[in-house]
């Protein structure tokens, strides 16, 4: 079956790209989703116009974007948690609670774009990743210091 894909997919393909999948496999997961679309012509048409639109978008935006890289490439920033006796922190560090320590700082980020693959539980000093696209990223410094 041919469909047309919505989002970027890992092994099976990018966004826009038409593949062949099984019957099921489309009904049951790509479309229950919404990851992906029938194919025809005419919606082909139609993604591909999305994917220009988006592509404007994101050209536009990203001087905007690579000024806040450069802002936030010397930023290392710290923030005070409860820890163990073992460097374990009692909660946790998470894209949200970055997303405002960054804010308070006036850097506005919104949270998706933060490359982060778990939430942070130790104290230390922590590698931030900013990735707004494959070509527009950046990272900055997180110092976790024990709470007295």
């Amino acid at each position: 079956m041919k469909v047309i894909l919505l989002e970027n997919i890992e092994k099976l393909g990018n966004q826009g790209d038409v593949v062949n999948v099984k019957a099921g496999f489309a009904r049951n997961f790509l479309f229950a989703k919404g990851l992906a679309t029938n194919f025809s012509p005419k919606q082909l048409i139609k993604v591909e116009n999305e994917l220009k639109q988006q592509e404007r978008k994101i050209n536009r935006e990203k001087e905007n974007l690579s000024n806040i890289l450069d802002q936030i490439s010397d930023l290392e920033l710290s923030i005070t948690m409860k820890s163990e006796e073992n460097d374990k922190l009692f909660g946790s560090v998470t894209k949200s609670d970055i997303e405002k320590l960054l804010l308070e700082n006036n850097v506005k980020i919104d949270k998706k774009y933060i490359d982060l693959e778990s939430s942070i539980k130790t104290l230390g000093s922590h590698e931030i990743n900013i990735r707004f696209t494959s070509e527009l990223s950046g990272s900055f410094q997180l110092n976790i210091e024990k709470e007295d």
